[in-house]
């Protein structure tokens, strides 16, 4: 994936699911053919997108070795930041960086970091409490990934264009 528009559903059912606070979350990418409209829909650009058009319009990027807070300076549209490194994956999303941890260890490849990524875009543009999270579920298919988040507060300009 280097550019893709995300739609995220409510306890709807589907082979990509995250859960977090409570909710189950259903990713899809277009056509997703549900009955029902999407609670979030969010342009993803993933690992090796280069273009400035597209990192600009991007609300989610997610990275490879970069610094997610960087990220976000250099882009103020993008909402949530994620980093994949081989020492693991960090996020940031307004004033709160994260580590993206597996409960039971390997490493945080950049598929479950766009998932994490995705998933707290919604939950935040959806009203959810920005440092309430301290652990995602993934699952693709029949694989389940038990992600920790340790997040701490950073001082960081007020330019995000969402309320958090």
């Amino acid at each position: 994936m280097m550019v893709a528009v995300v739609r995220v559903w409510d306890d709807l059912p589907g082979t990509e699911r995250v859960l977090i606070g409570g909710r189950t979350l259903t990713l899809r990418r277009p056509p997703a053919g549900a009955a029902s409209p999407p609670c979030d829909e969010h342009l993803v650009a993933g690992p090796g997108e280069t273009s400035k058009a597209w990192l600009a319009c991007a609300d989610v990027i997610v990275g490879e070795a970069e610094d997610p807070a960087r990220l976000l300076g250099a882009y103020p549209g993008c909402l949530v930041a994620v980093a994949v490194a081989r020492q693991g994956c960090l996020v940031a999303a307004g004033d709160l960086e994260a580590r993206l941890d597996p409960v039971l260890g390997g490493t945080c490849p950049p598929v479950d970091a766009a998932m994490a990524a995705s998933a707290l875009h919604t939950w935040l543009v959806t009203g959810g409490p920005l440092g309430a999270l301290t652990r995602l579920t993934l699952v693709r298919g029949n694989a389940v990934t038990m992600v920790g988040m340790r997040h701490h507060r950073v001082a960081r300009p007020a330019t995000r264009r969402a309320a958090l």
